[in-house]
């Protein structure tokens, strides 16, 4: 996918129209092996689904390493196209680093028409 193509489908997504980011391909040279199993295992989540920290974790061949799913997506390089917005935690939302923090991922989940209860 080209990268004007990709930024205007980020732009559209962000404006709560559904796109499929699959398509992106992504550089993940120098990224280590767990946190690349975390991304690609992420991206495979549905647009309007989420998983938990834990499921990820099973997806990503460490079924007890919730936690450290949730160091790698805090470190996420490619955040929309890596949506760890749709990650939650066994118990609530979770964490969220990007500006904002958790208010910017339900607003996120929103767009796609996830509701997560306080």
């Amino acid at each position: 996918m080209d990268v004007r193509r990709l930024i205007k489908m980020v732009l559209a997504s962000l404006d709560g129209e559904l796109v499929d980011l699959t398509g992106a391909r992504l550089d993940m040279d120098g990224i280590a092996p767990f946190h690349r199993a975390v991304y690609e295992a992420t991206r495979t989540i549905p647009t309007g689904t989420t998983l938990t920290y834990g499921q990820v974790a099973a997806m990503a061949g460490a079924p007890r390493a919730a936690r450290a799913v949730g160091h790698a997506l805090g470190r996420n390089p490619f955040p929309l196209i890596v949506p760890c917005h749709r990650v939650l935690g066994a118990v609530g939302i979770g964490g969220f680093t990007a500006d904002g923090g958790i208010t910017t991922k339900r607003r996120l989940l929103a767009l796609e028409g996830v509701t997560v209860q306080p």
